[in-house]
């Protein structure tokens, strides 16, 4: 009996032990991290590259969000890089075990899939379900039963294991000085390379041994023989707090590249996409309406292929070309990019439907010349115009009243002579035409409407 129950004490004692050497691997990494390492932490634990972590947050915050709160939550979870206690555990005063943090991401993420669902399925339903499975088929790929580890979640979250405490700082080493004596030495570890004759970490500085031998009463003898006696002394990988240097291993390429058939792959996918929306122009991969569906497919390819990579293949430059094509599915899912405009235009409209058609660029810089229409007395013509980034500058007929209605968040508005610049800019002007160009109530108006993000416009009669 008292046998069995010394067994059942070393079982305990074990699993215990095992938990709190998990507990130690999970850590965030800033030194190798982007933000705040916990996606460089992440891999390390479960040995996968941390740009697949930085990826899947990525992919799923297009979602609602879904993947900064994910990342806010691993961030509570995790400890910090020197093992103290993490957030969540200091909020609720227990531990939370290393092994939970990513079976809660999975479960959050299949909870955040599964109400993506209602109301049909949407491009935010591919760009959840993609990472989830991914990363499920990767850990079923490296031994760990997800059954197993989802059934024992409720039983570790029910632990009320008290938190780790924050570890005691370690106290600085005080050197020997053979001219001081003990009693004035300050507290903390002796360095024995000094007491040897050598410096700290096994470099031995001319003179220091002859003044180590003189101080201690003629012992450099007795030194030199105890360092030929050990063979190889007190070296700089023997010496207190200098860590062992490793030569970095390089990863050794194998098979073939994957990049190449995960390129046709998506050309492949760009073709069934052309066929099925029956618009065989570029609207139909990056456009606001399929662009999302589209990239968000381009991204599973890549998932799957640097998955395949873990076993087979090369995977060098996916992590590059996912990264890429997460920020052109962020892009696309914001903007339509099919409408971007960059460089030079010149507009020079004839007649008045020509002129009431919005101008619009997205960066450069614009001209609009309207002294071009054949413009009737008392006719009414709104022109609007728009620059993201850039300049733009309207010339107006010299017989026409124009009202301008200018904003910016950011530049100078210049109508004829008057001109404002600086932040949040919002001019409403009025140019009357010259009295030798008829009567003012019979003149054409001109009703021009400007707008940039950040630069110059400016409107201006035409020079005689």
């Amino acid at each position: 009996m008292e046998s069995m129950e010394t067994a059942g004490d070393t079982a305990a004692g074990g699993t215990a032990a095992g938990e709190a050497a998990a507990d130690e691997g999970l850590r965030r990494r800033p030194d190798a991290g982007v933000l705040t390492g916990v996606c460089a932490g992440l891999g390390r634990y479960t040995g996968t590259d941390p740009v697949l972590w930085r990826v899947a947050f990525c992919l799923t915050g297009l979602s609602a969000l879904v993947g900064v709160l994910l990342y806010v939550g691993a961030w509570l979870a995790m400890r910090d890089a020197q093992g103290g206690p993490a957030m969540a555990e200091q909020l609720l005063n227990r531990r939370v075990p290393a092994r939970t943090v990513p079976t809660l991401l999975a479960a959050a993420l299949a909870v955040a899939t599964a109400l993506s669902l209602v109301g049909g399925v949407a491009w935010g339903t591919l760009v959840l379900a993609a990472p989830l499975v991914l990363g499920l088929l990767t850990a079923h790929g490296r031994g760990v039963v997800l059954q197993k580890e989802f059934r024992a979640l409720p039983s570790l979250l029910r632990r009320h294991a008290p938190p780790p405490s924050a570890p005691e700082p370690e106290p600085g080493p005080a050197y020997y000085n053979p001219a001081q004596p003990w009693a004035q030495a300050p507290a903390g570890p002796i360095d024995l390379a000094v007491l040897g004759g050598g410096a700290p970490g096994g470099a031995v500085p001319p003179g220091a041994a002859e003044d180590a031998g003189a101080g201690a009463g003629g012992g450099t003898g007795a030194t030199a023989d105890n360092t030929a006696d050990t063979g190889t002394g007190t070296g700089a990988r023997d010496a207190p707090g200098c860590p062992e240097k490793r030569r970095p291993r390089r990863k050794r390429a194998r098979g073939a590249r994957l990049l190449p058939f995960a390129f046709w792959a998506a050309v492949a996918a760009a073709g069934g996409f052309m066929l099925a929306t029956g618009d065989f122009s570029l609207a139909a991969l990056v456009g606001p309406q399929t662009g999302p569906l589209y990239l968000g497919s381009v991204a599973v390819i890549i998932g799957l292929a640097l998955v395949a990579g873990a076993w087979v293949g090369d995977p060098r430059g996916l992590a590059v070309v996912g990264v890429l094509v997460a920020g052109l599915l962020v892009a696309a899912s914001a903007a339509d990019i099919t409408g971007l405009r960059f460089g030079e235009a010149e507009w020079r409209p004839r007649t008045v439907a020509e002129a009431q058609r919005p101008f619009e660029l997205t960066g450069g810089s614009a001209a609009i010349d309207l002294t071009g229409m054949e413009l009737e007395p008392g006719e009414e013509v709104a022109v609007r115009a728009k620059v993201g980034f850039g300049g733009m500058e309207v010339v107006v007929p010299p017989e026409a009243r124009v009202r301008v209605h200018g904003t910016s968040a950011f530049g100078e508005i210049r109508v004829d002579e008057s001109m404002r610049s600086g932040p949040r800019l919002d001019v409403r002007e009025t140019m009357e035409p010259g009295a030798a160009d008829g009567a003012a109530g019979d003149a054409p108006l001109l009703d021009v409407t400007l707008s940039s993000y950040v630069g110059d416009l400016e409107v201006r009669r035409e020079k005689a």
